[in-house]
């Protein structure tokens, strides 16, 4: 696991910029408000449902794995039920809960990516088996590509699609640095793209000497392409692993 260098902001002292769609955005600024810890939402991203239409090949399904949280919500509101006789994989905590609050036992990796899913045991031999993957529009293919190559059946039910939020640069970054913002939470390498091709190289200069907290190993890697210092990594894109990092917890 890549390990970036971090110079981050006494716990007092943080201002944190929240980046999260807004339910989850607002989650995380009430927790943060709990520890008097100043906190400025603004969602660069909007999620909205895609109709799916599941077939045969989700039903009769032998293992079914959710990308994310959304991609479980999405899904139940467009199926009767959830197969009983599959077993169900969750990439990380929040998506597990996702599948408890629906009666779905969904076992999670130690890594809350689709290189931890990978590591599982139940996905070394998956010959022959059929696996639905549940995801966004456009997400990544490392996870159906590896199984394929494994020898597994792949289908995909893309229930949701991203739409990034424009950034208007000039009175974005104002604001940002009238909060005086020196730590931000992005979850996505397409959002932390979208922040950096959208302001000017000055205040690129700025935005790369901020704390940035990262859900993964490869979003790290991005950040620090994009020549981002202080660079810390959360155990997932869940409020909760985020917050464990932004608490010292």
């Amino acid at each position: 696991m890549h390990k970036p260098n971090c110079n981050k902001p006494l716990l007092h002292e943080r201002r944190v910029l929240l980046t999260r769609p807004n339910a989850k955005c607002e989650s995380l600024a009430l927790r943060l408000a709990d520890k008097e810890i100043f906190s400025h939402c603004h969602p660069l991203l909007n999620i909205n449902i895609e109709n799916s239409s599941p077939d045969s090949s989700f039903y009769n399904a032998d293992i079914i794995i959710a990308i994310s949280e959304n991609a479980v919500n999405f899904l139940n509101q467009q199926i009767k039920h959830w197969p009983k006789n599959a077993m169900y994989l969750a990439v990380g905590s929040a998506t597990q809960n996702a599948f408890k609050s629906l009666n779905v036992n969904a076992d999670i990796p130690k890594y809350s990516t689709s290189e931890g899913l990978l590591e599982l045991a139940c996905l070394t031999n998956v010959k022959h088996k059929n696996i639905s993957i549940i995801r966004g529009v456009g997400g990544r293919e490392l996870l159906a590509t590896s199984l394929v190559e494994r020898g597994a059946n792949v289908n995909y039910l893309e229930v949701y699609k991203r739409q990034l939020i424009e950034i208007k640069e000039n009175r974005c970054i104002r604001q940002w640095q009238q909060h005086q913002i020196n730590t931000i939470v992005v979850t996505s390498g397409e959002m932390l793209e979208h922040i950096y091709s959208n302001i000017g190289d000055k205040d690129q200069i700025w935005l790369q000497s901020l704390w940035l907290v990262v859900p993964s190993d490869r979003v790290a890697k991005i950040a620090q392409r994009l020549g981002a210092k202080n660079v810390s990594m959360s155990n997932g894109a869940d409020n909760a692993s985020i917050l464990k990092i932004l608490l010292n917890e």
